[in-house]
């Protein structure tokens, strides 16, 4: 540890040889300063409504899976805040998709009332008074339309449009019809580093969503930062990197950590002797830990990186040859502005998504989805990244041919082990910043994606120029 030098400018870079090409280099310092966030900004009524005006209503944001919605006339709730809206599959494109406000125009009934659906006739029908909408959204039919004046209707009103957008079968969502930014462009540089990732070929294996009793904010700022990890999750020490995690901020808040694994790592005195922990990685993915008994335990990542790349082959992923050896391997965690995390590995990808609550800024709505690749024979268990240990695996030979409903949790073990360990802490949190005694975060360079996203937010309000 003592041998270990850091120059905040500079951070840690985790592939400074470059062998990761440009997708892996670490992105030019931004310096946000080292005064404390007003703490405000994670309670203040006040702060919440700017929120709500000039960031929620005029961003895009994650709303659902194209993989949901696979057939025409599908289609998927999604709520954010006081507003609801569905998005409809129209074609048989990668991107036929609309989306609305999830509002009649008749009397303001909510058009679906299920997280998933299909719509019945090619048509949305309110239950309400019988309207009918085209999937295109336009009016198909007002019930008994003699009974009304001809004033008041000959409009022939329909479905509030919003602006929507898929990149790699992910669905985006943007409230405002002339939006500031395109989607690409509002993701920045995630789409040219992710480009050999094919997340259509991603099934759910689990999706949760729950109410926390925490601002949206203090929930994310756990999951944008490793410093928690050696206190918070211990497990993974064995196997993952803690201290040197490259930490990337990029445009339109946008920041991204890359967290090694599969080697010991410099928390350890002894570098050389490889752990069971490792060898148990390396026979999850069907490797024999004695055909790697000549690596020590720093170069380890080489054994985890051949084995997962026969899992690859094995299962018919022939992108797994167009990822670095890194990419196959390590946890790339993004962060698209304003409150998502993805975290990407070769073979898996969690999603975590932090809404606002309708009304209360000191609650949010947490949704975790864990997507892994099916496998072909009928012994091979996928592994869920929110767990640790037995309870982390799927099924035997599973295939993801039946989508889980959404749950709620009501055991803390129901949320997987990792997970649990967060859920604990994130309302002390809440409950801390709002004490008398407390001042404002004091943030370390690890932490530096919160200041980043905060920052966007000020863009967003007006506070800072763009």
């Amino acid at each position: 540890m003592s041998s270990i030098q850091f120059d905040y400018r500079k951070g840690f870079a985790v592939y400074p040889d470059g062998r990761s090409g440009p997708s892996g280099e670490k992105a030019p310092y931004i310096d946000y300063g080292t005064s404390p966030p007003d703490k405000r900004r994670y309670f203040s009524q006040e702060e919440a409504d700017l929120e709500w005006q000039h960031v929620w209503m005029k961003t895009w944001a994650f709303a659902g899976l194209m993989q949901d919605i696979p057939t025409i006339g599908d289609y998927l709730r999604y709520n954010l805040g006081k507003e609801s809206f569905v998005v409809v599959r129209t074609g048989t494109g990668p991107a036929d998709v609309k989306a609305f406000y999830n509002v009649c125009p008749h009397r303001g009934n909510r058009l679906v009332h299920n997280d998933f659906g299909h719509t019945g006739n090619a048509c949305f029908t309110c239950d309400f008074h019988g309207w009918k909408y085209h999937l295109d959204g336009t009016n198909k039919e007002i019930r008994d339309e003699l009974i009304f004046r001809k004033e008041v209707v000959c409009d022939r009103p329909g479905l509030t449009p919003v602006s929507v957008g898929v990149w790699n079968s992910m669905i985006w969502v943007n409230p405002d019809p002339n939006p500031r930014l395109t989607l690409l462009e509002h993701l920045d540089v995630m789409p040219e580093h992710l480009k050999h990732y094919d997340f259509s070929r991603l099934r759910v294996l689990r999706d949760l969503e729950f109410c926390w009793d925490a601002n949206w904010k203090t929930a994310l700022d756990a999951f944008i930062e490793f410093y928690h990890a050696d206190d918070v999750h211990p497990e993974a020490i064995p196997v993952s990197e803690m201290l040197e995690c490259q930490y990337d901020l990029y445009r339109n808040g946008l920041s991204r950590m890359i967290i090694p694994i599969g080697y010991v790592t410099s928390r350890h005195e002894d570098r050389d002797t490889v752990n069971e922990y490792l060898k148990m990685f390396v026979s999850i993915y069907g490797g024999n830990p004695d055909d790697y008994a000549h690596l020590k335990g720093y170069e380890y990542k080489k054994a985890l990186t051949d084995t997962k790349r026969k899992w690859g082959r094995k299962h018919g992923y022939d992108f797994f040859d167009q990822l670095s050896d890194d990419q196959v391997v390590d946890d790339w965690n993004y962060s698209p502005f304003p409150n998502m995390t993805i975290n990407v590995f070769a073979d898996s990808v969690l999603l975590q998504i932090f809404r606002p609550h309708p009304t209360d800024p000191r609650k949010s709505y947490y949704n975790a989805i864990t997507l892994c690749l099916p496998v072909s024979d009928d012994a091979t268990r996928v592994l869920d990244v929110n767990s640790f240990g037995p309870e982390s695996f799927g099924p035997a030979g599973w295939k993801g041919d039946e989508r889980p409903a959404r749950f709620t949790p009501q055991k803390l073990e129901e949320f997987g082990y990792l997970l649990a360990q967060d859920v604990r802490r994130v309302p002390e949190v809440q409950k801390g910043i709002e004490s008398e005694s407390f001042r404002g975060a004091r943030l370390s360079e690890s932490e530096i994606r919160i200041r980043h996203y905060l920052a966007e937010i000020d863009r967003c309000v007006g506070r800072l120029p763009r």
